[in-house]
């Protein structure tokens, strides 16, 4: 879990003020996501409102925000949006960092309270909606578009150099690094499969969709009234659409997907021929993309506490335990 940045909250009350005319009685550091360049907070208004705010750090890509909001406007249900300043734009300013205010949703993510029957299928619709909405063509040339070029690698590769170099300040790191020499072979080989893959994919046809890339079940809000919402859309990509269905076919992110719950998941989405190939290669690059982002984070980020250190090499390391998530990743059951 992230550490409390500390950002001043009195600045932030006054940013709310001056572009939301929002006027808050208390903000709440949220513990909670895996994105180290961001943090969160729950905001509580005069009027007794909710409201979720994210604070990124660092350059902000407006199509993230534009896209949720886009889909909205399609009429796309269960999608969750920022909410628009007061000259309509979707993000402020706060020093060097951005700000995104959305609605606060009550309630809890699907990893930890898991889908009813009826929510597996309206999220099977949802995506489906997403997919067939057309707007890969309104950011066509904004967003990045699918190369299976696996730009994962570089960050696994650099994460290896970082590995090779690591210094005794951190026990976790230290442990991490030893670990990964020992696994070197290992991860040698997942990369040169996945880059055989990309190779095999390049030359084939694909029909692209915007896909929102990391709809896992940590990424579905379920409120006190039954309804998901999508949220977290912040690698947004015009991809095939196995890029999504990474998440439910056999998936073990965030949480295992039962072979049942596929079936109501596909369901709502409907008939749709998967490419077996473009699946794995999705998985292969998802395990080497979380390799190296977990490793760099371990070795490269200072801003860590020694324990969340520990949790991040640890997380890595389950990775190639017996039933990791790297042992399935060949396997291809569909279920619809």
């Amino acid at each position: 879990m992230p550490d409390d940045p500390g950002l001043d909250e009195t600045r932030i009350a006054e940013c709310l003020q001056a572009n939301y005319g929002l006027q808050a009685v208390s903000i709440s550091f949220l513990p909670i996501g895996y994105d180290a360049n961001a943090a969160v907070y729950r905001v509580v208004a005069t009027d007794g409102a909710d409201w979720f705010l994210k604070v990124r750090f660092g350059p902000l890509h407006e199509p993230v925000l534009q896209i949720p909001r886009a889909l909205l406007d399609l009429g796309v249900r269960n999608v969750l949006a920022p909410v628009p300043t007061r000259s309509a734009a979707l993000w402020c300013a706060l020093d060097d960092a951005a700000v995104v205010l959305y609605p606060f949703i009550d309630g809890d993510n699907a990893m930890e309270r898991g889908l009813t029957d009826e929510q597996w299928r309206e999220f099977g619709a949802t995506l489906r909606s997403i997919h067939d909405s057309g707007l890969d063509e309104r950011f066509r040339g904004v967003l990045p578009r699918e190369s299976f070029a696996l730009p994962a690698a570089a960050v696994a590769r650099q994460m290896f150099a970082e590995a090779a170099n690591a210094r005794g300040e951190s026990a976790a790191a230290a442990r991490l690094a030893a670990f990964l020499q020992e696994r070197a072979g290992q991860i040698d080989d997942i990369v040169a499969r996945a880059e055989g893959l990309g190779a095999r994919l390049r030359a084939r046809p694909f029909a692209s969709v915007l896909c929102h890339a990391d709809i896992h079940a940590a990424n579905i809000l379920v409120d006190e009234g039954g309804q998901i919402h999508l949220i977290d859309w912040d690698n947004p990509l015009i991809a095939p659409r196995e890029r999504d269905l990474l998440f439910v076919v056999g998936s073990r992110i965030a949480r295992d997907v039962l072979p049942r719950e596929e079936v109501l998941f596909f369901a709502g989405y409907g008939p749709v021929a998967i490419d077996t190939d473009a699946l794995i290669y999705y998985r292969y690059e998802r395990s080497i993309e979380d390799i190296g982002e977990f490793g760099k984070s371990v070795f490269l980020d200072a801003r860590l506490s020694e324990e969340r250190r520990a949790e991040e090499a640890a997380l890595l390391m389950g990775y190639f335990a017996p039933g990791g998530f790297l042992e399935p990743v060949e396997t291809v059951n569909l279920h619809h």
